[in-house]
């Protein structure tokens, strides 16, 4: 599908990795094969490496080295900012490392944005067994059921339609923006550490200008299976960041008050994973209170507490 704009765009992509070299080179070459040419590739590599470079180098992507992982958010920032210095370019197309964009996504997303006048469109997300993964939120209530129905990609354009669908949030692993979106200097927030800045910036591009999805436009989100030995306590960290990050969203967001509802959910799955102990549910009181109450999300000074408990060897204790 070819955009249906009077005027050619111009896409620059811009990537967040970290130590996913095979992920990187899967998506590069995904990009190279989009039915619309992308002009640039940008890659934002958190704790760079030298295999990271290599392989942007054989793929004619910008390689922008970072000596820290400071998060997605810091990455994708650099990256845009980088794409941004081209006057020519119209559209960012923001993107995980571990996303599988057929050729058609990218006309498709233009496409969306050209019929709506929002400012960014996403695709639905599917995981490697082609069920869906992710889906953005609707602003049409009666569509918050429907989509929570949808397995798979023919399901949800039987159910959807191929039209574009106003959304209040979407989550951001593949994001199409127009160069609108960050004209006033908005960029992705740094302070979520991970998990989450997504879908704040997504609320706030959203309320501010539009956002949509469309079922016509389905992306594999398939990331790498978890090392051997993966620490349990780095696990619980990222759930831990992804509860105050939620709950600092619920409360303190554009388009979110719906999202408190989502809450209850992720606690009782944190409690399934964790265990009840004193220390599992202090630190998911934790969690809860600086981001709802204190108003800080997970890369906050309160964060980083939570986290810096856990990584001591008695890592449950109830008093910080």
């Amino acid at each position: 599908m070819s955009p249906t704009s009077h005027h050619q765009p111009r896409v620059a992509a811009a990537i967040a990795t970290f130590q996913r070299d095979r992920e990187l080179e899967r998506l590069l070459g995904c990009l190279e094969a989009s039915e619309v040419p992308i002009s640039s590739v940008w890659v934002a590599d958190n704790a760079s490496s030298e295999s990271t470079r290599k392989i942007c180098a054989a793929r004619a992507a910008r390689w922008l080295p970072r000596s820290l992982n400071l998060g997605p958010g810091a990455a994708w920032n650099a990256a845009l900012s980088a794409a941004l210095e081209e006057a020519a370019i119209t559209h960012l197309l923001v993107l995980d490392d571990d996303v599988i964009p057929s050729p058609p996504t990218l006309g498709i997303l233009l496409d969306a944005l050209e019929h709506s006048h929002a400012d960014v469109a996403a695709p639905l997300l599917f995981d490697n067994n082609n069920e869906l993964w992710a889906f953005p939120e609707p602003r049409e209530q009666s569509l918050r059921a429907v989509i929570r129905r949808i397995r798979t990609p023919p399901e949800s354009l039987t159910a959807l339609g191929s039209q574009p669908h106003p959304f209040c949030w979407a989550t951001g692993a593949c994001m199409l923006y127009r160069r609108e979106a960050f004209a006033r200097g908005d960029r992705f927030r740094e302070d979520f550490w991970m998990l989450g800045e997504d879908l704040e910036f997504s609320m706030r591009t959203a309320a501010r200008s539009g956002g949509v999805f469309t079922a016509q436009a389905a992306v594999s989100h398939v990331p790498p299976p978890p090392l051997p030995g993966a620490s349990a306590v780095g696990h619980r960290e990222k759930f831990l960041a992804l509860l105050q990050n939620l709950s600092f969203l619920a409360f303190h967001s554009p388009h979110s008050g719906h999202l408190r509802s989502y809450l209850p959910g992720n606690f009782r799955r944190y409690i399934r994973t964790e265990g009840i102990a004193p220390g599992t549910l202090w630190d998911g009181w934790c969690a809860f209170w600086y981001g709802a109450i204190a108003r800080q999300p997970a890369g906050a000074p309160s964060g980083a507490r939570i986290r810096a408990r856990n990584r001591r060897p008695l890592a449950r204790q109830i008093t910080e």
